[in-house]
C-alpha cells in the first residue's frame, strides 16, 4: 500500500511539474509577444480627451517663464467635441488687454495643443521649432479639427471670436519665441 501511494505521489508530482513547465513556456511565449514593439499605425476616429488636453496647457502654461498676468485666474477652457471635430479655447482678460496680448496667449496654447494632441494620437504631428526655438507651426490636429477662438475681457467687451474651419489658416502667429 505505501509503494502504491509513493507511486502515486511521484506520478502526481511529476505532472505538478510538467504542468508548471508547460505554463511557463506558454507565458513566456505570452511575455515575448506582449513587449514587442507596435507596427501597426493607428486607425479608425480620432478621439482626444479634451480634459487631458485642458489639463496638459494649465500645467505647461504654468511653467512659463513668461507670466500670462492679464488672463483672469480660473477663466480659461479648453473644450471640444470628437464628433464635430471641434477644439474650443476660451478665456476671460482683465480690462485693457489689447488684442497682440491675447494672440500671445492663443499662440502658446496652440502649440501646447499641437503637442497634447499627438501625444494623444501619433497620427498628429507636433508642432515644430526652428533652431532658435521659435515655433513655425502648431502641428497637424487643426487640419482635422476646427477651431474656435473666444476672448473677453471682465466688463464683456469681445476681444477676439474667431472660427476656424479645419485645414484653413488660423489667425495666430505660431511664432511665439520660447524663453529659457
Amino acid at each position: 500500500m505505501i509503494k502504491k501511494l509513493s507511486l502515486l505521489f511521484l506520478v502526481l508530482c511529476t505532472l505538478l511539474l510538467v504542468s508548471c513547465r508547460k505554463e511557463e513556456t506558454n507565458y513566456m511565449q505570452y511575455a515575448s509577444v506582449a513587449f514587442e514593439p507596435e507596427t501597426n499605425p493607428m486607425t479608425g476616429e480620432y478621439e482626444l480627451d479634451f480634459i487631458a488636453m485642458h489639463n496638459y496647457v494649465i500645467t505647461e502654461l504654468e511653467s512659463e517663464l513668461t507670466p500670462f498676468f492679464y488672463i483672469v485666474n480660473g477663466k480659461f477652457d479648453i473644450s471640444g467635441d470628437n464628433e464635430t471635430k471641434t477644439i474650443e479655447v476660451k478665456c476671460q482678460c482683465l480690462d485693457g488687454t489689447i488684442e497682440d496680448d491675447v494672440d500671445l496667449f492663443f499662440s502658446m496654447v496652440l502649440n501646447y495643443i499641437g503637442f497634447n494632441a499627438h501625444e494623444q494620437d501619433v497620427r498628429f504631428e507636433a508642432p515644430i521649432t526652428d533652431e532658435e526655438g521659435t515655433y513655425i507651426n502648431f502641428g497637424s490636429v487643426f487640419d482635422t479639427y476646427n477651431l474656435t477662438l473666444f476672448a473677453d475681457t471682465q466688463s464683456g467687451k469681445v476681444i477676439k471670436d474667431v472660427h476656424v474651419k479645419h485645414g484653413n489658416k488660423i489667425p495666430v502667429d505660431s511664432r511665439y519665441i520660447k524663453e529659457s
